[in-house]
């Protein structure tokens, strides 16, 4: 009887055979599980984990032609769902799960993407109060990005012209849902800048990026990365008012300002103008009164310094002074008026004296003046009225003198 030999296979034909039987009959599994060893290939980008459970694992690759659609990176600890192939890898016999999708456990991948990139932001500090700008207290010019056509705007707008009608509004329209919403916003914003710089538009405020409410996925574009980098880098104040009051976007973190909804934001960047004019009124009247009591106040301080005794010693000395000056006057007048009298007595003396004892009246008496005749030159003669002769001896024969007479006077030559 003849014995059949077994049939001796290599390795790869084993593993082959092995792969087909188990990727022909498990086409797609879901799996749920959590991830554990997750890698990415630094080259290939291929996605490298290992799913397990309390008591069990099993490898598996996710190829990046799959993962480049992924809305979000998967963790360590992670808990997923995956949908999937079976597949024996030949060149070691390992079998694995090649994933076409997966989903985390619990929560939406695009909460999942939310959170990883919050987190992300935050540890990198773009959160922090430290760098929020204030936004002003009574802004001038405002800009607002936000759809053209929808409610937001005419809101926004009614509000504001309510609120506080000196702000001047200028409307940038964008897109602001959909695929390619969060590029315009950020192409909007660098405009702005740009509008800004050249002096096209004022200086603004403050620039609000307003949309209404929607679902997760309405939102998204406010959740982008480069957006948020965008408006943390930016120089004027940012307000952010997305979706009603229970959204959040990465945008609300990130701004200088979060509004729970546009019509909040056109309320918390203007006071009420009602409110200013009323408290404007308070101060003006709290200034008057003040005023009025603080003159009240002085002036009855005045009047009891004008009353005091101390304020009034001066105007006493002064007084004293005054008197005592009018007495010195008198007495000054007194002693003035016996000295002029004294002098006038002295000179009235005087007076009678020098007229008994003058030339003209002797010569009343009969005496007479000689002057000697002298020649000055040959041309003329003068008379030296100094050379009064006092002595016969100073005449001789022949001299010509003038002779003085009270009534007149005569010219001789002595014999």
């Amino acid at each position: 009887m003849q014995t059949e030999l077994p049939q001796i296979l290599t390795v790869s034909e084993l593993n082959s055979n092995i792969k087909l039987l188990i990727e022909e009959n498990f086409r797609f599994v879901h799996l749920i599980g959590e991830i554990s060893n997750f890698k990415v290939h630094t080259q290939s980008g291929h996605f490298y984990f290992t799913i397990k459970d309390e008591s069990s694992q099993i490898s598996a690759v996710m190829w990046k032609t799959r993962n480049a659609n992924l809305l979000f990176t998967p963790e360590d600890g992670m808990q997923i769902v995956v949908k999937g192939r079976v597949t024996v890898y030949p060149a070691r016999g390992n079998y694995q799960v090649e994933v076409w999708e997966i989903r985390p456990q619990g929560a939406g991948e695009l909460q999942v993407r939310f959170e990883q990139l919050k987190q992300k932001l935050f540890e990198e500090g773009l959160f922090d109060e430290e760098h929020k700008k204030p936004i002003p207290a009574y802004p001038e010019n405002a800009a607002i990005i936000t759809s053209r056509t929808g409610a937001v705007l005419q809101d926004f707008i009614r509000i504001t012209e309510r609120r506080y009608p000196l702000l001047k509004i200028y409307l940038y329209p964008a897109t602001v849902q959909g695929s390619g919403a969060a590029e315009t916003i950020i192409r909007a914003l660098k405009d702005i800048e740009k509008l800004s710089r050249s002096g096209e538009l004022p200086k603004l405020d403050c620039i609000i990026i307003a949309r209404g409410g929607g679902s997760v996925e309405d939102l998204w574009p406010f959740n982008d990365e480069k957006l948020a980098r965008t408006i943390f880098a930016f120089k004027i104040p940012i307000v952010s008012a997305i979706g009603h009051e229970v959204d959040y976007t990465i945008c609300d973190f990130v701004a200088d300002l979060r509004a729970p909804t546009p019509s909040a934001a056109a309320e918390l960047i203007t006071p009420n103008i009602k409110e200013l004019i009323e408290n404007l009124d308070k101060f003006s009247y709290f200034c008057r009164s003040f005023v009025q009591t603080k003159l009240e106040n002085l002036r009855n301080s005045v009047r009891e310094i004008q009353g005091s005794y101390y304020f009034n010693r001066p105007k006493d000395l002064i007084l004293n002074f005054y008197q005592r000056l009018d007495e010195l006057s008198r007495g000054i007048t007194g002693i003035t008026n016996s000295r002029v009298r004294e002098l006038k007595s002295g000179v009235k003396y005087f007076k009678q004296t020098l007229h008994h004892i003058s030339p003209e009246n002797n010569l009343k008496k009969g005496y007479a003046i000689v002057r000697k005749k002298v020649e000055i030159d040959e041309l003329r003669l003068q008379f030296d009225f100094n050379r009064i002769v006092t002595r016969a001896a100073g005449l001789k024969k022949d001299d010509d003198v003038e002779i003085r007479f009270f009534d007149n006077k005569k010219e001789a030559r002595i014999k």
